[in-house]
């Protein structure tokens, strides 16, 4: 699915978002309410038309489907809100509009039975199959519908939020069966807010908000945390204003005024240990400005917040709470690259009755991120020297075989002889731009300001990343109709910003996706204009401000450290240039970066 628009009247449900799904793989989606997570799954239903967009399914596009030809095509969904037919009974709506007949004589009532009973005894469901479903519990209901869609055999299965329907038994059944439709090559798209149910289910994600797409990412490369920030931003203020709560709400807000300017994150809790407030955004980064302070749902549990922000100790904390003892962590980490100072504080009124339970999340992982990030460097200079020493080595046999395919072009050959030697040939020179590239990148000078071709800087960038874009299968289009351009610079350090912009993009994209590399002279003042653009998820605009801020990052890789950008823009200011970005709802989003021309 690409570039996809849904509109209610004025309202847009969905802005350009892409999506894909593959054989054999469960993708989750994820995203607060009215996030446009069903409008995006009921379109393949044919329960909602696209106002823009392309679907290509099977590899032949198509322009709409509608709820029978969903279905031909191999496409269910057991929706979220029930559509069984409640005076039916259970073997009635199983084959709703599809009875199985005998030949000239009537229905094959026993047929019908008998798949109906295998089907609840693989769902483990103990009812009557003559019963109508009005008698039945909404739970035993929505089985019944999961029922009907096993007895289509689809090739795609798309599940809306069952979990909120179901018990924990009857949700086991449902992953063992999710988990055999995978493994024999099925696709299946699974709607949730639990982010604890995603990482443990899921293969890949893709989290939506407002109506945008804000990555698709592996679930085997997800932060918990990072996660749970993307995803969900709970304001609740209409819900409690219509509630006639206002006296709490006002006095919610209040609270959240003192603790927005808190240097630490901050959960709290009622006496029922419900989490009511919450300011996590503050422990991203100790330097962040605008911090946050988000409200989570009277339903969200403190094992569910807990577990979805990645800490390791989170059972521990949610005894001393229930527990109402006071505690602290000095240090524990959250996910691998976080390093946390935990404080449980219990708080009593004045009669010394629990009114509830304060905990306090300090980061306390720059200066260990400094540290690393120092030894980090410090292994990649020396691995840089070692890998221009293999190089060195691979080249001396290059040679040798060079000179041996010379030998052999001047003998008589055969056409189909000369065909491969030609072959072996090229191969041969693209192994040596791949050594040429890694031995520039790893190349120290004394002097690293030098005049440095932009073109063949780029050039080497690109093909450095070519394992990387071929397993996405990600599109490269060069613009660049100069020859040469040189300015005054650190190669090294030019050819990492590419790779950082160039990496940027990549992994912005779906499978498939377009990564364009532009670059132009302007002689009016002297510069050059180097563009990386992608169309990728894009850049949310709250976040716009503190791209560049180090250890500041909109993706949910857990291997991420945010320094990427910050990194280029030093480099870029280094080198007398400026590096800036646009990115708007269904545009590119481009990096650009303008750099003074080297004297000729």
């Amino acid at each position: 699915m690409r570039n996809i628009h849904v509109q209610y009247q004025n309202v847009h449900a969905l802005n350009g978002v892409d999506f894909d799904l593959y054989e054999g793989e469960v993708h989750a989606l994820v995203g607060e309410h009215r996030a446009g997570k069903s409008s995006l799954v009921k379109l393949l239903c044919g329960a909602v038309q696209k106002s823009a967009g392309e679907i290509v399914y099977l590899g032949r596009e198509i322009k709409s489907f509608t709820q029978d030809s969903a279905l031909r095509a191999g496409i269910a969904m057991v929706y979220q809100d029930l559509s069984v037919l409640p005076n039916l009974n259970a073997i009635e709506n199983i084959f709703a509009g599809r009875m199985v007949r005998r030949h000239f004589r009537g229905l094959d009532e026993v047929r019908m039975a008998s798949i109906g009973r295998e089907l609840f005894n693989r769902l483990h469901l103990d009812v009557e199959l003559d019963v109508p479903l009005y008698r039945l519990t909404q739970g035993q209901q929505l089985m019944v519908e999961f029922a009907r869609i096993l007895s289509l055999n689809p090739r795609v299965i798309i599940l809306d939020e069952l979990s909120s329907k179901l018990t924990p038994q009857e949700m086991a059944t449902i992953y063992d069966i999710i988990i055999e439709y995978r493994s024999n090559g099925k696709g299946i798209i699974y709607i949730t807010h639990d982010a604890e149910e995603t990482l443990r289910l899921a293969d890949r994600v893709t989290i939506l908000k407002n109506g945008y797409r804000r990555g698709t990412e592996a679930v085997s490369d997800l932060d918990g945390y990072r996660l749970f920030q993307l995803t969900y931003s709970f304001a609740l203020q209409k819900r409690e204003i219509e509630s006639n709560r206002l006296g709490f709400y006002l006095l919610k807000r209040y609270s959240e005024s003192l603790s927005r300017h808190l240097p630490i994150g901050m959960i709290v809790l009622d006496a029922r240990n419900n989490v009511q407030l919450v300011n996590v955004e503050s422990i991203d980064s100790a330097n962040d400005e605008g911090k946050r302070t988000e409200e989570r749902p009277d339903v969200m549990p403190l094992e569910a917040l807990l577990g979805s922000l990645g800490l390791t100790i989170s059972d521990e904390i949610a005894n001393r709470v229930r527990a109402r003892q006071e505690y602290t962590w000095e240090e524990t980490a959250v996910g691998e690259d976080q390093l946390l100072r935990v404080d449980v504080f219990p708080f009593q009124d004045d009669e010394l009755a629990l009114v509830g339970t304060v905990i306090l999340l300090q980061d306390v992982s720059i200066d260990r991120y400094m540290k690393d990030y120092i030894v980090r460097t410090e292994k990649m200079a020396t691995l840089a020297q070692v890998a221009a020493g293999v190089a060195h080595e691979i080249n001396n046999p290059l040679f040798i075989i060079r000179n041996y395919i010379e030998l052999l072009k001047d003998r008589d050959l055969g056409t189909d002889e000369a065909e491969k030697l030609g072959k072996i040939d090229r191969e041969l020179t693209r192994i040596d731009q791949i050594i040429g590239s890694l031995l520039s990148f790893s190349r120290f000078k004394e002097r690293p300001e030098s005049r440095t071709d932009l073109v063949e800087v780029l050039d080497d960038a690109i093909l450095l990343l070519q394992h990387n874009l071929s397993q996405k299968h990600v599109r490269v289009e060069r613009n660049i109709s100069e020859q040469h351009v040189e300015v005054v610079g650190d190669e090294n350090r030019l050819k990492q910003l590419f790779l950082n912009l160039i990496i940027n993009g990549i992994d912005a994209v779906l499978d498939g996706g377009l990564i364009r590399v532009s670059l132009a002279v302007r002689r009016d003042d002297e510069t050059v204009e180097v563009t990386v653009a992608d169309n990728g998820y894009g850049i949310p605009s709250d976040v716009q401000a503190k791209i560049f801020s180090p250890f500041f990052s909109t993706k949910v890789n857990k291997k991420n450290t945010g320094l990427g950008l910050s990194i280029c823009q030093q480099i870029a200011q280094a080198h007398g240039g400026e590096l800036t970005f646009t990115s708007r709802p269904g545009e590119l989003t481009v990096f650009m970066l303008r750099l003074p021309l080297g004297s000729a």
